[in-house]
């Protein structure tokens, strides 16, 4: 089956959605120079990971020939883990030792990782890797008040989870999904929220991973406080990307350092620094169809990154039986970030 794609912007080994009636199998898609991109079924048609120069129309050939190794994923007892290249590039854990799922660590190619996943340390013991979090949830009409789902005292809430499944791997992406319940301390079940990632197989060099989350009023009205204890998007840089340790941060509109990121509204933000020995760095695009876009950003010289509209914006409610989705791109790269205009127009589908 031949497809075509038009580019307006260039791609850099960037997933790309293609509508159509592809054949059950697709594993890579053929251009006429013999290149192969790895290719892949999904709802409504392939995903493909491609490289294409801006202003071209390319004509593909899907098939069952593969361009590399495929993405796995790999479960285990309370958790799995993502392997890209033959090598684990991160894990996705829900022991109930801890009061949240993380996602993490987050690898190199060389084997460092790009997130802090210490279970050591006294500060912000709760910042592990990636995670979810809001904290100040009520519940209402009922005695879950305030709630704490982002630090973690001893009132803390906890998140947990029903199920995890709806696994997809093959040659251009892994991808599951996570079905958790948010409970106070208590023990009474305050929202519904399920959340997926979808993990790119791209070069080791530069990588996404998208999430998409969506928190669901199920027990009735729930309300977020305006809270600077929130994303709830939540990412602990590894300490050697630290800012107050020779790190930096810029964001979407050319601010640089905490004093111009934080707090500030911008379509992404940056986080960068030197990591075994090369500049790497951790880049967060926010979607146009999250509420009050572009988010505001708690991010922090010591450490933190967080997509919070919550403190800077206000709390928001919840009615019974509706929903709150956000969805967010979070690139992983070793070396600097290049064309990231382009990477960010190719997201938000321009």
């Amino acid at each position: 089956m031949n497809i075509t794609l038009k580019t307006r912007r260039a791609l850099y080994g960037e997933p790309i959605f293609a509508a159509c009636e592809a054949p059950d199998g697709v594993c890579g898609a053929a251009a006429a120079d013999g290149r192969i991109f790895p290719a892949q079924n999904t709802r409504g048609g392939v995903i493909i990971i491609a490289s294409l120069p801006a202003e071209s129309e390319t004509e593909l050939t899907l098939s069952c020939r593969p361009a590399g190794s495929a993405a796995q994923i790999v479960t285990h007892g309370t958790s799995l883990d993502i392997m890209l290249g033959g090598k684990r590039f991160s894990s996705y854990v829900w022991d109930e030792r801890f009061a949240k799922p993380y996602f993490g660590a987050v690898m190199t190619e060389s084997g460092d990782s790009f997130t802090r996943l210490d279970f050591e340390t006294p500060e912000h013991p709760h910042h592990r890797s990636v995670f979810l979090g809001v904290g100040d949830v009520t519940l209402a009409g009922s005695d879950a008040k305030n709630v704490d789902f982002w630090n973690e005292p001893e009132n803390r809430g906890v998140q947990r989870q029903r199920s995890v499944g709806g696994f997809e791997a093959g040659q251009a992406f892994a991808r599951f999904r996570a079905e958790n319940v948010w409970r106070s301390a208590s023990g009474i079940a305050m929202l519904d929220e399920s959340r997926t990632f979808t993990v790119y197989n791209q070069s080791a060099g530069c990588r996404y991973v998208d999430i998409d989350f969506t928190f669901t009023a199920s027990y009735g009205e729930v309300v977020f406080g305006a809270t600077k204890e929130a994303g709830p998007l939540g990412i602990r840089v590894n300490d050697a990307l630290r800012a107050d340790r020779g790190g930096h941060m810029t964001n979407s509109y050319g601010a640089s350092g905490e004093s111009e990121c934080w707090g500030r509204p911008a379509h992404w933000c940056d986080y960068s620094g030197t990591l075994g020995g090369r500049e790497a760095g951790i880049t967060v695009f926010d979607n146009p169809q999250n509420e009050r876009y572009p988010t505001t950003w708690h991010i922090r010289d010591y450490g933190l990154f967080a997509a919070n509209n919550l403190y800077f914006r206000g709390g928001l409610t919840i009615a019974q039986g509706n929903e709150l989705n956000y969805r967010y791109r979070i690139i992983f790269r070793e070396g600097k970030m290049e064309n990231i205009t382009d990477r960010f127009i190719n997201y938000i589908g321009g």
